[in-house]
């Protein structure tokens, strides 16, 4: 009887494990992909404001440890899909733009 209460015991504290794990990935997987998305708005916003062009994201990156902090939001003009531009943003200071080129 001693013996079954350990494994049920064993078999609870792993089936725990497993779904703090899944958890935690899925929650950190959602908190990224609205990081992405915050970015890509701002960079939009600002791009439709300082260079008054309509800015197509086509790939946003968050940068660890050196950079850790930024992101850097690629895409093109709309209207010429030939030039190219970026904008870098900080996420530590609110989304604020660090610059763009």
């Amino acid at each position: 009887m001693g013996n079954l209460k350990k494994k049920n015991i064993i078999i609870l504290i792993i089936v725990t494990i497993i779904a703090l794990t899944i958890g935690c990935t899925a929650k950190s997987i959602h908190d990224r992909n609205i990081t992405k998305e915050k970015a890509a708005e701002v960079a939009i916003q600002h791009m439709k404001k300082r260079e008054n062009i309509d800015f197509v994201v086509t790939e946003v990156e968050i940068y660890q440890l050196e950079l850790a902090g930024s992101i850097r939001v690629s895409g093109y003009d709309k209207n010429n899909k030939q030039k190219k531009h970026y904008v870098v943003i900080n996420k530590i200071q609110n989304y604020k733009v660090s610059y763009w080129g």
